[in-house]
């Protein structure tokens, strides 16, 4: 209806123009070749076919609206000049300039003393060509993505040729913080669009001790609309040149993976101690080729499958002590390396997988593999709780299949000694007769190629595990539930050497658990959109018992009495074993826990029930958990200990607190292990944190050496603002007993610089990993496409001083 409207009066206004005078005075606003005009004054010369337009000018034509103090359109050529506080604005960009030639047909034009503005990416110049839609040729030119005046960066250059939405190229540019000019290039190309692209990134700068001085020049290529890469080049004063590349790719929604590699001839490395203590004299001081291989997938296949990999690589075991934000595992005992395929339906689970690890206890950085056992291939089957036809009679099924294996021997061939205090040390044989052999050059291992049952330690083989279980639960009044269960476990074993390579072991387990939950609602009952707080207490008790045990008598299960055997479920395979009587079995499926065992345990629960907007929402924000278990097999041990140590686990989730801790104390060690965080913090994103961990070595029947502990105390805080990010953390070592050097372990903190204008990021990061190098590193990250850069988040602390 208004467009009719107006198309009515349009036509009546250029009637009246074309039967009156040549030349005549307008009314204030028409529709003149489908432009829309409103000014304070109109004029229209027929015979010439041009409008002169003053005061006020509102134009609006193809999307574009139009401000100006003066115009002039020529309609035969289709061609606008406009003058004094010219503005052109679509949906997209604003174009301001003093006096504007356009070519509105061809949307081309030239801006006077002006600027174009798409988003927060302004060019500014004296001379501005329209080329087309969003393509801009500028002599002269300033060119900046930030809000603020006088912008905290810009480029000026004697000519840019822009494509909004594409690329800058800027000829002899000079970038320019505020208005001090920094560098020069002959040449720039810079994104003005938020779409992946391909381009150089803004270089990096890094300092350390053993690396020196380095600079790194990232590219960016946008592979596909799925996929992309960073290459890099490093170059470090000391070390060398490093090529780096990074390939990300998604396979769907839920599939995606990353592969990093890295590559350096390192002349640093070449002299450092720890590696020329293992070298001759010839090979010392030379320079090795490192790398690394960084790699992770997973992709959600049509059959319910799941495909995962998981690959971390290195050429020395000194190279993630090095590069620690490379390979990622610095600290840890092995490199995995796992490669597997899984299938879950609705009551079954299969699986295939293969893991090889890469032992990095070795004192020698080029040391063999030999030694590691690798798990290839493991197979898996479970059957989850199913009912027995009509029955309350449940059942499941768990097999498990592996091949154990490694490049060296089957077995270790292990000396043992006796120390002053009477405790036993078991060590691989070696021609210094010396538990710390490897920190020896001169001392190498001995394989005698005699399997001794007595002393040495089968390391590979085959295990077969079948455990079918049957499960009654029953109901027992409001809140009280029991659920008794019958399980069947048989183990076939077969391993890799001459003598007695075969075992197996059977037995029944049975269960019996009982469980009271008691309950009770708080808050607003009468609101049916009130938050509300249920508290849950649930008592429990658990009894396990094994009525009949058959296994054959095997060096595998070591040389001590089976009942005096100190394993209940929260016994774990440690570095303590080697010197046990009871030898480290393969892993924790080998061990036999809770023979005649009685677990008491209490849990508290609260849970929130609060809505956002019509859905509510349940989350846990209270949990605490006491158990002790009482071992009736300790009872014919000559130093008994048939209490457990007591286990509280806390963990507590508030919008402004969190912790998460958990403590062991044991009672006849009169010691407490503990692990505990807890952090504060706002809806800013500021934090403060404090944890402990704090770990004693714990061996049944024996006193505790409390000076042999750890014990770590870290700290950390992060702090927001609007101009500036600041976070740290530190590790402390608090056993004064045997440290002598520096306390603060490791420690890091990160810098974000926010400057005015919401176009750029400067991070510097200083970090120190444990007994590692001190790192500085300095990063630019400038917006070219207007969009912001997110600040980087506190978990990035987990990759620093660890």
């Amino acid at each position: 209806m208004f467009q009719n409207l107006i198309t009515l009066l349009s036509a009546l206004f250029i009637l009246l123009l074309a039967v009156g005078p040549a030349a005549d005075a307008a009314e204030p606003t028409a529709k003149i070749h489908g432009i829309l005009i409103n000014a304070d004054s109109m004029y229209r010369d027929t015979e010439k076919e041009m409008a002169e337009l003053e005061g006020n000018i509102q134009i609006v034509f193809q999307g574009q609206h139009i401000k100006a103090d003066r115009a002039r359109i020529h309609l035969r050529v289709r061609q606008l000049e406009l003058f004094g506080n010219v503005e052109i604005m679509d949906s997209k960009n604003t174009i301001v300039g003093d006096r504007i030639f356009l070519d509105y047909d061809n949307n081309t034009g030239i801006i006077h003393n002006g600027y174009v503005q798409s988003g927060s990416v302004m060019f500014t110049g004296s001379l501005l060509q329209k080329t087309g839609d969003s393509s801009y040729l500028v002599n002269s030119a300033d060119y900046t993505a930030c809000t603020n005046c006088p912008s905290t960066w810009s480029f000026s250059g004697t000519t840019v040729r822009a494509e909004l939405g594409g690329y800058a190229y800027i000829k002899n540019a000079v970038l320019r913080f505020g208005h001090v000019p920094v560098f020069w290039l002959p040449y720039l190309i810079v994104p003005l669009k938020s779409d992946r692209q391909s381009g150089l990134l803004t270089p990096n700068f890094e300092s350390s001790e053993k690396g020196g001085f380095a600079i790194s020049q990232p590219y960016f290529w946008a592979i596909s609309r799925s996929s992309d890469a960073t290459i890099e080049l490093k170059d470090y004063s000391k070390r060398g040149l490093k090529s780096l590349l990074e390939y990300r790719y998604l396979l769907s929604d839920t599939s995606a993976g990353n592969f990093s590699t890295g590559m350096i001839y390192d002349e640093a490395f070449a002299e450092d101690p720890r590696l020329n203590r293992f070298r001759t004299a010839e090979q010392k001081n030379e320079p090795l080729q490192r790398w690394f291989i960084l790699y992770n997938h997973y992709n959600e296949l049509p059959d319910e499958g799941i495909h995962r990999a998981s690959i971390n690589l290195a050429s020395d075991l000194q190279y993630p002590k090095d590069f620690p934000t490379e390979t990622l595992n610095h600290g840890d005992s092995a490199m995995e390396n796992r490669v597997s395929y899984t299938r879950n339906l609705s009551d079954q689970h299969y699986s295939i997988d293969a893991s090889y690890y890469v032992n990095m206890l070795h004192a020698d950085p080029l040391a063999g593999n030999n030694d590691a056992v690798h798990r290839a291939p493991e197979l898996r089957f479970s059957q989850s709780q199913k009912s027995i036809g009509e029955s309350n009679f449940l059942y499941s099924v768990d097999l498990n299949l592996v091949n154990f294996t490694r490049a060296g021997n089957a077995y270790d061939d292990m000396t043992e000694t006796t120390t002053s205090d009477g405790a036993v040390i078991r060590f691989p044989k070696n021609t210094c007769n010396s538990p710390n052999w490897e920190d020896d050059p001169n001392c190498e291992r001995v394989y005698d190629g005699s399997y001794d049952p007595a002393t040495d330690f089968i390391r590979t083989g085959q295990r077969m595990d079948v455990r079918p279980t049957l499960i009654y639960p029953v109901k027992l009044g409001e809140g009280l539930d029991l659920l008794p269960k019958l399980s069947y476990r048989e183990t076939h074993y077969n391993f890799n050497i001459d003598e007695d390579p075969y075992l197996v072991r059977r037995y029944l387990r049975t269960e019996l658990s009982g469980r009271f939950n008691l309950s009770r609602i708080y808050g607003d009952t009468v609101s049916s959109k009130a938050t509300r707080y249920k508290h849950e207490i649930a008592p429990e008790i658990t009894y396990t018992r094994l009525p009949w045990f058959s296994q054959d008598n095997h060096p595998f299960f070591g040389t001590g009495n089976l009942v005096d055997a100190p394993y209940s479920s929260r016994d774990s395979v440690n570095d303590l074993d080697i010197g046990s009587d009871f030898g480290a079995q393969f892993d924790y499926n080998d061990r036999v826990y809770d023979r005649n065992l009685m677990t008491f345990a209490v849990v508290n629960k609260i849970t929130e029930k609060r809505w956002i907007s019509d859905r509510p929402e349940y989350r846990q924000i209270g949990y605490l958990k006491l158990a002790q278990s009482y071992d009736a097999t300790q009872e014919g041990k000559i130093a008994k200990e048939p209490w457990s140590d007591i286990n509280a686990t806390l963990d507590v989730r508030l919008d402004s607190i969190q912790t998460y801790s958990i403590f062991n104390y044991f009672p006849y060690q009169n010691v407490t292990n503990s692990s505990s965080r807890v952090r504060l913090m706002n809806n800013a994103g500021q934090f403060v944190q404090a944890q402990l961990t704090r770990q004693y070595k714990i061996t049944p029947g024996q006193p505790v050496n409390t000076t042999n502990r750890q014990e770590d105390y870290t700290f950390s805080a992060g702090f927001v603002s609007k101009y500036l990010n600041l976070m740290g953390k530190f590790v402390y070592d608090a056993n004064f007993n045997q440290v002598r050097g520096d306390r603060v372990k490791s420690w890091a903190y990160i810098a974000q610089f926010k400057p005015p204008g919401d176009c750029m990021l400067i991070t510097f990061i200083h970090d120190k990993v444990s007994g590692g190098d001190t790192n500085l590193k300095l990063n630019f990250e400038f917006t070219f496409d207007g969009v912001q850069k997110a600040p980087i988040a506190p978990e990035a602390l987990d990759l620093y001083g660890f």
